[in-house]
């Protein structure tokens, strides 16, 4: 956790937020911000249907959704995507919440750090990651945020890609596979690398300039 990161950049005034609500000094959630987060997340849920990821479990009587015809490890890596984004959502959730109260204003003085976020969401982003970004074999790469969204590309059911800067998608891969699987949608972007963390990307660069794949992530 001493590795800064945008992505904990923005954690950290959530959590401020989280121990805010937990001491019972916040006031009670408005309708307009529960809407602000309820709409990404049927938007995401009524996307994975459409494109069959997921459907309700009608067998046994309830509201749950279930994960269909795919991999153990494209389910698990499903999960882990939408978990992320109901992190995201409760964050974001939390601090419109409480960034209005005087005693703690001042952690918040360019409004909800996760306004972004939502946005993206409100896109059709089923993912949304904080990554290392390295354009044409450049160094050092930059972080950036990431989304992944779904979408018909040459007769298949894709991930398109879309980088924080960017004016149009990318590159695409199969949802469960790694960033290194990535394709590029034009021909602009096919020395393009994405990783997690930045010492993968530096790796990856040293490696394509090899002519050497290297190794696998998965994120």
């Amino acid at each position: 956790m001493d590795i800064p990161r945008l992505c904990r950049a923005l954690a950290v005034p959530g959590e401020l937020a989280e121990n805010f609500i937990k001491a019972d000094k916040a006031e009670q959630h408005t309708a307009e911000e529960l809407n602000k987060v309820q709409y990404p997340v049927n938007q995401i849920v009524q996307t994975l249907q459409r494109y069959f990821y997921v459907k309700n479990d009608d067998d046994n009587n309830n509201n749950n959704l279930i994960i269909s015809n795919l991999s153990n490890g494209q389910k698990e890596a499903i999960y882990t995507d939408i978990n992320e984004l109901a992190v995201y959502s409760r964050m974001y959730y939390d601090i419109e919440s409480v960034k209005s109260d005087p005693l703690i204003s001042d952690e918040y003085p360019y409004g909800n750090p996760f306004d972004h976020i939502i946005d993206i969401m409100n896109q059709g982003a089923i993912i949304i990651r904080f990554k290392y970004i390295s354009k044409n074999n450049s160094l050092p790469p930059e972080e950036k945020a990431v989304s992944y969204h779904l979408m018909d590309f040459e007769k298949k059911k894709v991930l398109g890609v879309h980088i924080e800067g960017d004016k149009k998608f990318s590159m695409y891969k199969q949802w469960g596979e790694g960033d290194e699987r990535l394709l590029p949608i034009y021909p602009e972007y096919k020395n393009r690398i994405i990783r997690w963390g930045k010492e993968e990307a530096e790796e990856a660069v040293v490696n394509k300039n090899k002519g050497d794949h290297g190794r696998e992530f998965l994120y």
